[in-house]
């Protein structure tokens, strides 16, 4: 699982963020084989809204799905409805049954 987290402001004290992310694109990362990898992209924390950007390496493609939220968490859940529609897209395009 290679999830990268790239934030545009700087944090030194230790961020649940992270560990929610993970624990969240687990179950994508056993349920979609062909995830390669994820970035994650988070507007600063000073922005009344935050932003959260989704970029996902799939065999032969990138997604993208992006979304806006109170709180990171929230745009975070929110993006990644956006993304798993895409996934069941691509899943049902390229490994159609036979």
């Amino acid at each position: 699982m290679d999830i990268k987290i790239i934030r545009d402001y700087t944090t030194t004290s230790p961020n649940s963020f992270e560990e929610y992310a993970q624990d969240r694109f687990q179950t994508y990362f056993d349920k979609y084989s062909f995830i390669q990898s994820v970035q994650i992209y988070l507007r600063g924390d000073k922005h009344p809204t935050k932003k959260v950007k989704l970029q996902v390496r799939l065999k032969g493609k990138d997604i993208f799905a992006s979304a806006e939220g109170k709180y990171h968490h929230d745009a975070f859940d929110n993006a990644l409805n956006k993304l798993k529609k895409q996934l069941v897209k691509y899943k049902t395009e390229r490994y159609k049954a036979a």
